[in-house]
């Protein structure tokens, strides 16, 4: 029986294009209208895709309450009570409320600025502890709610449900997943990321191990969750590692280094921090927390002369480098040292690289981006569990589907589009690389 009054979730009702309504409780509707979860409306949720699919301009925002909407079905389901359905709804609204500018994006000059990864998911665990307003509404739940998107055991739950609560949180098969499928194949157009969400949420089950309970899906959601998989790998395919989308990506973080580590436009010290929650972030999350899309732009592109403004003002044009050389590695790369040094290569190793070619070429060296992209194929770490008689076994031992498990690895590189330039480029690249 529930302890919570029958409209205890339905304070307030946001019309969303998915869903049709999103109800909200009281405390989820106080959070949403913080500055600082407000800020997500300034975040594009795909980055620079519109460079492709000019729609794609939704944000973490309205994805952050879709998969609110989808935490509660998945906790009905599960039949959690209102303690725990309360505490994953919490979680799953502000599981993105610490994203940076241009989402993942920010996170690699963040990587380079603190010389480790410095994730948005500790981010927002942060702020869910330290920004006033959140953790004055939160009380005493916030402490849950950082151990579940920490993937550790919450307090006062039990141990078996706080892990099952984190999967719908976080898993092979979580919330997250199933709402940013759907919202980006819807934004921009394509049916690549439909699947059977209703016949998904209807199978979803758990584990009966006594410890730690995982979430799978019975026997007869089985073919739901193959269309969702192969959903997955097409939007990578399609969409997120569309390479006009990764263009403009890697001219964003040319940009992005120049104005943080050679022409001091955002200031460096101010990205300084470390991921130990046992610490106060104030000085970093003011800063932070003043960010996002446009005002990133709009800071760099103040500078105009700067090098980074002049890439940005390309971006904004669609001028943008051009594919000059694109290797599959394992069909079209037969030497195979040649391919294992290739698949070797780090950030650092592939900004050395296009600084060397653009030098040999006669080009100016961001006139040359080395890129090398993974297309996930089997997308997710860990496995999606199918109950089948009474016993939860992995996916790939039912499926009629051989999935390779590695992904398809492809090396660019972009450079400027005159024929001219593109020759010099391709001989660099196979002299390098060692390429007849």
């Amino acid at each position: 029986m529930s302890r919570y009054p029958d409209d205890y979730f339905r304070f307030k009702s946001i019309r969303d294009p998915l869903y049709g309504f999103i109800d909200l409780s009281e405390a989820e509707t106080r959070i949403i209208d913080t500055p600082v979860f407000r800020r997500l409306l300034g975040i594009k949720q795909l980055s620079h895709a519109y460079l492709v699919y000019p729609t794609a301009i939704h944000t973490r925002f309205e994805h952050s309450l879709g998969v609110t909407h989808l935490a509660d079905r998945v906790s009905r389901q599960l039949s959690f009570d209102d303690d725990v359905r309360e505490i994953v709804r919490l979680a799953s609204l502000l599981h993105d409320v610490g994203h940076g500018p241009f989402s993942h994006l920010f996170e690699t000059v963040m990587e380079r600025v603190n010389g480790k990864k410095i994730d948005h998911d500790k981010i927002s665990m942060m702020l869910i502890k330290e920004d006033p307003c959140i953790s004055s509404i939160l009380g005493d739940k916030a402490e849950k709610i950082i151990q579940i998107l920490d993937h550790k055991p919450a307090s006062g739950l039990d141990r078996k449900i706080s892990s099952l609560a984190t999967d719908v949180v976080s898993s092979p098969l979580d919330v997250d997943k199933m709402d940013y499928l759907r919202r980006d194949s819807y934004h921009i157009g394509v049916a690549y990321g439909q699947f059977d969400l209703p016949r998904i949420i209807h199978t979803l089950m758990h584990t009966d191990d006594p410890t730690e309970q995982r979430i799978c899906v019975n026997s007869k959601g089985q073919d739901s969750i193959e269309s969702y998989r192969l959903g997955r790998y097409l939007m990578h395919a399609q969409v997120y590692k569309h390479h006009t989308r990764l263009i403009g990506d890697q001219m964003f973080l040319q940009a992005l280094d120049l104005a943080v580590n050679e022409e001091d436009i955002i200031p460096k010290e101010r990205l300084l921090t470390d991921t130990d929650l046992s610490k106060p972030h104030k000085e970093f999350l003011d800063f932070y927390t003043g960010l996002d899309d446009r005002g990133l732009y709009d800071c760099i592109l103040e500078k105009r002369e700067s090098k980074a403004a002049k890439i940005l003002r390309r971006i904004q044009n669609r001028d943008l480098l051009k594919r000059v050389v694109e290797y599959l590695l394992d069909k079209e790369v037969p030497n195979a040292q040649v391919r294992a040094r290739m698949a070797r290569l780090k950030s650092d190793d592939l900004r050395n690289m296009s600084h060397k070619i653009a030098s040999e070429a006669g080009l100016d060296r961001h006139d040359v981006i080395v890129h090398s992209s993974a297309v996930p194929v089997n997308l997710y770490e860990g496995e999606i569990l199918v109950m089948r008689k009474g016993v939860p076994v992995e996916l790939d031992e039912l499926s009629p589907i051989d999935v390779h498990k590695a992904a398809i690895n492809k090396f660019y590189v972009f450079g400027p589009g005159e024929d001219t330039a593109k020759r010099r480029i391709e001989e660099c690249v196979r002299r390098q690389l060692g390429i007849s």
